[in-house]
């Protein structure tokens, strides 16, 4: 199968949600398949096999047109920054046209609010298919006309897997994070709408630490961060190419993001920890309780109970996230987005 698989602004590093879910669905759709991976203001990726094109706002452009002509796709999946605004969907619509009405796929990773000629236009520019991450953003788009699906979670389950509770120590000492500290960690964009100022309460306990490693993809929260730090929180803002050490050097894993725009609905991180066997603490965002059950290390905090006793109690039961997570591969995320072409047609 000839596959486009299209998403702007992708470049190295690979540290935030929506452009690691397009880099590891281009390395695993290629796999089994033909794929021409293209990107606009990002960056050429030999490794990764992605293209930048000239494009404006709209992807109005003679390169790309001709880029995507010349491939003559199959289908054509975009997984937009923006995720399912009004304008990705018009921009699908773009792709769809130089695709020679190829099947086109919008994964959208995000919930969007509309205004009532949002909801209008949505209707009219509906692709073949979208693929959220959440039951609740599936239906809405629905309601508006779209024929939807859910995208699985996934997480690179041979990257992230548990290690001997003796290295603990050694990535510890080599990070500068305290040895015999309980280390509660959180892994992503350094704002508030993350819930991060309720780190200063877990700091303050005798006998923990916490570690905040901060996306350099986006732009930190400079008052927040410099009040975090001042309580003696470790943040890391640079980029760590092996982001796994975090979580082995940890205890637990925390995510408290409520809002809807904080992460990707099916939050990697999140993945990344229960795929490294730690027990994990969050809210009940996105996505999340549509796949995973509570149990086995796993805790949706809704705020009716303390937070300190919640984190106490993941920490002193047995431990067993990594089963949840075994069989959320990003080959079986692939598969299943090939499934649904393969039903609409495409071969």
């Amino acid at each position: 199968m000839r596959i486009l698989l299209f998403s702007e602004r992708l470049r190295a590093p690979y540290d935030e949600g929506i452009k690691n879910v397009a880099v590891h669905l281009i390395g695993a759709l290629a796999v089994d398949h033909d794929v021409l991976a293209l990107t606009s203001a990002g960056q050429e990726d030999t490794a990764h096999g992605i293209q930048n094109m000239d494009v404006n706002r709209f992807l109005l452009s003679a390169e790309l047109r001709r880029a995507v002509r010349r491939f003559r796709p199959q289908a054509i999946i975009y997984v937009p920054t923006a995720c399912g605004t009004v304008f990705s969907f018009l921009r699908a619509q773009v792709l769809r046209l130089y695709g020679r009405f190829a099947c086109t796929v919008l994964i959208a990773l995000q919930p969007r609010h509309y205004t009532v000629w949002g909801r209008w236009l949505i209707g009219r520019l509906a692709p073949d298919w979208v693929l959220a991450q959440s039951t609740r953003t599936s239906e809405s788009l629905r309601n508006l006309g779209c024929r939807t699906s859910l995208l699985p979670p996934a997480v690179d389950v041979q990257r992230f897997q548990p290690i001997l509770s003796a290295e603990k120590a050694a990535l510890r000492a080599r990070y500068g994070v305290p040895v015999e500290a309980t280390v509660v960690t959180h892994v992503g964009h350094l704002k508030g709408k993350r819930n991060l100022s309720r780190f200063l309460a877990l700091q303050a306990l005798v006998g923990y630490h916490t570690v905040l490693v901060a996306s350099t993809s986006t732009e930190h929260d400079a008052v927040l961060k410099e009040a975090l730090r001042s309580a003696g929180i470790t943040v890391m803002d640079e980029y760590i190419m092996n982001i796994e050490d975090i979580y082995h050097l940890s205890d637990l894993y925390l995510f408290l993001a409520e809002e809807d725009t904080a992460a990707i609905e099916l939050p990697l991180s999140v993945l990344e920890a229960m795929a490294c066997n730690l027990p994990v603490v969050c809210t009940p965002f996105g996505g999340l309780p549509d796949f995973f059950e509570q149990g086995h290390g796993l805790f949706y905090w809704r705020g009716q109970t303390e937070l300190c006793d919640v984190v106490e109690l993941a920490l002193s039961i047995p431990c067993a996230t990594r089963a949840l997570v075994e069989s959320c591969t990003w080959s079986a995320a692939a598969q299943s987005v090939t499934q649904l072409l393969s039903a609409s047609g495409v071969s």
